[in-house]
Order: structure tokens, then C-alpha cells, then sequence
């Protein structure tokens, strides 16, 4: 699953803007040097003051920005270029426009570092259209050395898939490669061992035990399932609906219109009470799995905020 190919060092943190930095020369400028350094520092400011903007949630000033940049970046170098297109990606990522987003990051230069960056991010907004070939051949594309901070990440990517996936071989083919070295994403590599527990080792109880025992007594059943709230609602509206059509019974008779009302309601009731206590365990299944999917995806976000965003 690792690609044998050779990258840049990635193994220290990389904030967006490092491709953007100017540098000083102690040799004599030339008028267009002058304005090349001038250019270039214009850029690094603006793009800095656009990273400002999107850390602080301001989605929409740092778009505006972004634009006017890009209205002027004939003047830019390539990787302010990237940088610019690199954070439109972003704005549309953080407005989970994932389609936008994903189209933005594909025109950022790969072969670059900021490039390794939007690929990352091109990868998860795939994650989160669920289209899993997809963002797998994307990570798959990346080059980075063995044994580095992006390499490592990478499997953290591959793993959290896998699960999403539910493909639990996968998952032990790449669990061997999260060894928690890097301190910016180990507990994320914890948490993927213990959604793997949960997940593999999950039981769904059996629909018909609990259709049984809500036939019994109204509410055990979703109690079986799982429910710990709903059980005793389900109690509360039976019980006293059965007692009402019981008491009519015993007055009116059983042919009485009150009774045949009151008896038809709670027989509805009744048998609906069965029927959605069977299909309870496959609904709380779905929360759990739900649930851990969410944590995933988190798990998969927060570390690249950690390693690209320093």
C-alpha cells in the first residue's frame, strides 16, 4: 500500500505560507529586483492575513481577499499561486462544499509541499462524498519517504477508511504502521484500535427475542434492543390505554361501541409496539455505527489541522 518513492523530507510540521517566504540576498538588486522582492513580500502579507482570517472562522472576508489576490497574482510566484488556489480549497472544505473544494485543491501543483498538503485535503473531502476508491488512489498518489511525520499520517488515512468501509483485513494490513510515534496525531491512532474493537466486535440483538418480549410486556423489547429512555414512555402509554379498554369491557360489554374502540386503538398500538421493537436493534445499530463514523471523520480532520495549520 506504501508507495516506493522518494519526496522531501515532510517529517517537521509545514504551515502553508513556507513556500512563500521572501528571502533576503546580501547582492546588489536591480530595479525589477526591487520589485520582484516587493512583489513577493505584497503576497506573503496578504496571504498571511488570509490564513488569519480562515483560522478565526471568517469564511467569507478571507474569499473576498482570496479573489483580489488572485486578480493580482500575475506578479505572484508559482507556489503563491498554489497558496492562493490551496486556501480558496480550503474555505470550501470548512463550508463542507466538498465537490467545490475538491475541484479547487486538484489545480494545486502535487509535486510541491503545498501540494502534498491539498492532496491530503482532496483525499478526505472524498471520505466525506464516500467515495473511498477515490480518496485512497489519492493518498496512494502522494510521494513521501518511509518512516516520516506524512508518512505516518497517510496510514492514519488508510486505517480510519478502512473502517468506514467496514473492511477489517484492511484495516490489520495498515494498523502495524500506527505506531504512534508522532505526538501531533497519536491519540488519533489510539482511537482507530478502539473504533476497531467497538466495530468488529458489535452484536446485534435478535429482532424476533425482541418482538417477543414486547408481546410479554410492552417496552422490554426496545429495552433488549439497546433503549434506555423510550422503554418506559412505551409503559407509560400502554398500560394505561389497556386499563381504559379493560374498564370499558367490564362496563359497556365487549360489543360496546366504547369498548371496540378503546380496544382497536390499543391492539394498533400493541402491535405496533412489537413491530418497532424488532426493528429497534437494526436502528441502534445504525446510531452506533453512526456515531463511530462521526468520531472517524473527526479523527481523520483534526490531525491534518494539527500538521498543516503550525
Amino acid at each position: 500500500m506504501e508507495p516506493a518513492a522518494q519526496a522531501p523530507d515532510s517529517s517537521s510540521t509545514i504551515s502553508v505560507l513556507d513556500t512563500a517566504v521572501v528571502r533576503e540576498t546580501d547582492s546588489v538588486l536591480t530595479e525589477g529586483d526591487v520589485k520582484a522582492v516587493d512583489s513577493a513580500k505584497y503576497f506573503t502579507q496578504e496571504l498571511n492575513f488570509a490564513t488569519y482570517l480562515i483560522t478565526n472562522d471568517q469564511y467569507n472576508d478571507a474569499k473576498v481577499l482570496l479573489s483580489k489576490i488572485e486578480s493580482e497574482s500575475i506578479s505572484a510566484t508559482p507556489d503563491q499561486r498554489d497558496s492562493i488556489t490551496y486556501m480558496r480549497g480550503w474555505i470550501s472544505y470548512f463550508n463542507r462544499d466538498f465537490n467545490e473544494a475538491i475541484r479547487v485543491l486538484s489545480r494545486v501543483n502535487g509535486n510541491t509541499a503545498i501540494g502534498v498538503q491539498s492532496n491530503f485535503y482532496e483525499a478526505i473531502c472524498f471520505v466525506y462524498l464516500t467515495e473511498f476508491d477515490s480518496a485512497k488512489r489519492i493518498l496512494a498518489d502522494i510521494q513521501l519517504d518511509s518512516g516520516t511525520l506524512l508518512s505516518d499520517l497517510r496510514y492514519l488515512q488508510y486505517a480510519s477508511i478502512a473502517l468506514l468501509e467496514r473492511d477489517y483485513s484492511a484495516y490489520d494490513s495498515v494498523a502495524k504502521h500506527l505506531e504512534r510515534t508522532y505526538f501531533e496525531f497519536s491519540t488519533e491512532e489510539q482511537n482507530m484500535s478502539t473504533y476497531h474493537e467497538q466495530l468488529s466486535t458489535y452484536k446485534r440483538k435478535s429482532p424476533f427475542i425482541a418482538g417477543g418480549l414486547s408481546a410479554l410486556f410492552p417496552g422490554v423489547g426496545k429495552f433488549y434492543a439497546g433503549y434506555r429512555g423510550t422503554p418506559f414512555g412505551t409503559m407509560y402509554l400502554s398500560l394505561p390505554l389497556a386499563a381504559v379498554a379493560i374498564e370499558a369491557a367490564i362496563i359497556a360489554g365487549l360489543l360496546s361501541p366504547q369498548f371496540i374502540i378503546l380496544g382497536s386503538l390499543f391492539g394498533i398500538f400493541y402491535i405496533g409496539n412489537i413491530w418497532g421493537s424488532a426493528l429497534s436493534v437494526y436502528s441502534i445499530k445504525k446510531e452506533i455505527y453512526d456515531e463511530i463514523d462521526r468520531n472517524i471523520l473527526y479523527d481523520m480532520h483534526i490531525p491534518l489541522r494539527r500538521v498543516f495549520w503550525q
